[in-house]
């Protein structure tokens, strides 16, 4: 057997924590910026209070010399601000692992086997400047020396960050930067690692954040109107495209609420604009009547739902997977759609071009459901080959539509109407593969009517029996042609194909559950891992190959009621087993591989390791 290993020469795990307020997102973001400007990959997960000021606030950077899946399950260096972030976070350090605290704030627990070290934190900004303020980038400096940073990227860093505040803010950051340098040299601890600048690791990758690559995802795709409400974890990616589209010639408009948000990118979309709006959980219940709107219309639209902890208000900073059943099942009558879930930063990108391609090819609403785990997570990615893009301004094939990816992004664009077409225009034609050529306002001979009324192929409301059925059958049509072109796509599960156990995941457990994947068949323990990209319409006959030969399947997510779970049992008839993790903070590959190990046991409990 050709057993793969995640073993790496440099991998640990950086977790800092304390109060919203002391820097803390800023000194995590700040170290990780660094290291990705090296040969090193880096990994994060922030998680932000809900309070306005206060509250406790974590970062944790994941450091590897090769391509990075997931968070990782222990923490190799702790740095805490207080004594509240030291109490809520020790339970994760690693045996043996090193704690940075404040030796004014912090008391350590004596019985935990931990290597400490106190710096005065508070203390050496207060001595520099007479303010308080800036523990964070005391510590900063400390691991600068730990992790033998160059001290010069850390300066330009800070030039970059505070530059705009004037050339004093930065000098004083850059003299308590360099005095929590000589602090973490005082500590008699040598440096670890050399994490040195490498010139050529800017130019193949960037650091970025899942919202991030979602907005620039948007742009790359031809993206040019934005109407969105700022809602927690989604608005990095309404920011971000303000910020953009005026580059492009595109706008970006912030609405009254997710109700107007929706409304506005239909009226652009039938005015022949590739839309989108970026919104969460409770927006997206609002937008539930026009997104039937848009599909009653036929109208492109994408709506990208970062999920958070629910119900209601929820959790708004902390991430979960449970808006699924929302987002396949929750409007009025029955109104088809396509769902998309990227599973990594990177995947961000592609994925919402995809959803754009999709959206303009077949004329139907696109969402695109990732969360706040990935829509925060920033992440070294690999940059993309910009000649592989083609825009197809003609018609194309549907046969001919590609996923996007590193290697080939094809942009496609909706169906015009060709000379004949327009001689006596039906909007709505019944076709073969449910779609008809559309039209922008002020075409000659193109107009037509546009309302949510159930119509004929002209627009023209018709209530019939005969008639309704006949278009429902003809926006269905779209989604069977869908899932017939899914079909062909590549195969989206990996593992051994002797594998007794099978584990399906969506989202961004991907790269937790790929660990956890390694982690046993290190152990002799074969998996079987299916993630795929497309959660509706899902390609039937692949998923039935990938079930083929499986004694046991599992299902992780990170809901309370195994959402996907049930998805897949009404679809495919199986009973799996459900590994859920709802607690605002996602899984971990140490407890998917905890949970393969008893399935492994249920399977074969005489000979689980195949040695």
């Amino acid at each position: 057997m050709n057993v793969k290993t995640f073993k790496s020469d440099v991998d640990f795990t950086v977790r800092i924590a304390g109060e919203g307020g002391e820097g803390v997102i800023s000194c995590g973001e700040l170290l990780a910026q660094a290291i990705a400007r090296t040969e090193y990959h880096v990994f994060t997960y922030i998680t932000y209070p809900a309070e306005v000021r206060g509250g406790f606030s974590m970062i944790q950077i994941r450091v590897r010399d090769w391509t990075i899946y997931s968070m990782g399950s222990e923490v190799d260096y702790l740095v805490v601000f207080n004594q509240k972030a030291y109490d809520r976070t020790i339970q994760d350090i690693k045996p043996g692992g090193t704690v940075i605290y404040d030796l004014d704030e912090v008391v350590p627990d004596q019985s935990v086997k931990a290597q400490n070290v106190p710096i005065a934190l508070n203390k050496i900004p207060f001595e520099i400047t007479g303010s308080r303020l800036g523990k964070n980038v005391v510590a900063l400096g400390a691991m600068g020396h730990l992790f033998d940073i160059d001290r010069k990227l850390l300066f330009q860093l800070m030039k970059d960050r505070y530059g705009a505040k004037g050339s004093n803010v930065v000098q004083n950051n850059i003299r308590i930067l360099e005095a929590g340098f000589e602090a973490g040299r005082k500590t008699g601890r040598e440096p670890k690692f050399h994490l040195g600048s490498e010139p050529d690791a800017e130019s193949k990758y960037m650091m970025l954040s899942g919202n991030e690559a979602v907005a620039l995802g948007a742009v790359a795709a031809g993206c040019r109107f934005v109407a969105g409400y700022p809602i927690t974890p989604a608005t990095p990616i309404f920011e971000t495209l303000t910020k953009i589209m005026p580059m492009v010639g595109g706008k970006a408009i912030q609405m009254e609420d997710e109700i107007a948000s929706i409304s506005a990118i239909i009226g652009a979309s039938f005015a022949g604009e590739k839309v989108m709006t970026p919104t969460s959980g409770p927006g997206l219940q609002l937008m539930g009547e026009q997104l039937n709107l848009a599909a009653m219309l036929e109208l492109p639209v994408v709506i990208i739902n970062v999920q958070r902890g629910g119900p209601s208000t929820g959790m708004p900073t902390k991430t979960e997977q449970s808006d699924l059943k929302f987002a396949i099942y929750g409007t009025s009558g029955e109104s088809p759609h396509v769902i998309l879930a990227p599973a990594t930063v990177e995947d961000c990108f592609y994925q919402t071009i995809r959803a754009f391609n999709l959206a303009e090819r077949f004329q139907l609403p696109v969402i695109v459901l990732t969360d706040q785990s990935i829509g925060y997570r920033k992440a070294t990615v690999k940059l993309p080959k910009f000649s592989a893009i083609e825009e197809i301004r003609e018609n194309v094939e549907i046969e001919h539509l590609v996923v996007p990816s590193v290697d080939k992004i094809t942009i496609v664009n909706r169906l015009k109407p060709r000379k004949e077409d327009l001689e006596e225009y039906r909007r709505f034609k019944i076709t073969g593969d449910g779609i008809s050529p559309i039209t922008i306002p002020g075409t000659p001979g193109g107009q037509y009517l546009g309302t949510g009324l159930e119509h004929r192929e002209d627009g023209r409301a018709d209530y019939t029996p005969a008639n309704h059925l006949a278009m429902t059958r003809k926006r269905f049509n779209k989604l069977k042609t869908l899932s017939r072109r899914f079909e062909k796509n590549p195969p989206e599960y990996y593992g051994s194909h002797d594998a007794e156990i099978g584990i399906i995941g969506w989202g961004s457990t991907e790269g937790a559950i790929r660990e956890a994947r390694y982690m046993a068949e290190e152990k002799g323990i074969l998996v079987r891992h299916l993630h795929p990209k497309v959660i509706s319409p899902l390609p039937n006959r692949q998923i039935r190959q990938f079930l083929l030969g499986l004694k046991q399947v599992m299902v992780v997510e990170e809901n309370y009621t195994g959402q996907f779970a049930h998805f897949i049992k009404g679809k495919f008839g199986v009973t799996p087993l459900e590994v859920h993790k709802c607690e605002g903070v996602p899984i971990s590959s140490g407890e998917i591989f905890r949970a393969i190990e008893k399935v492994a046991r249920i399977v074969d409990e005489e000979n689980i390791t195949r040695l």
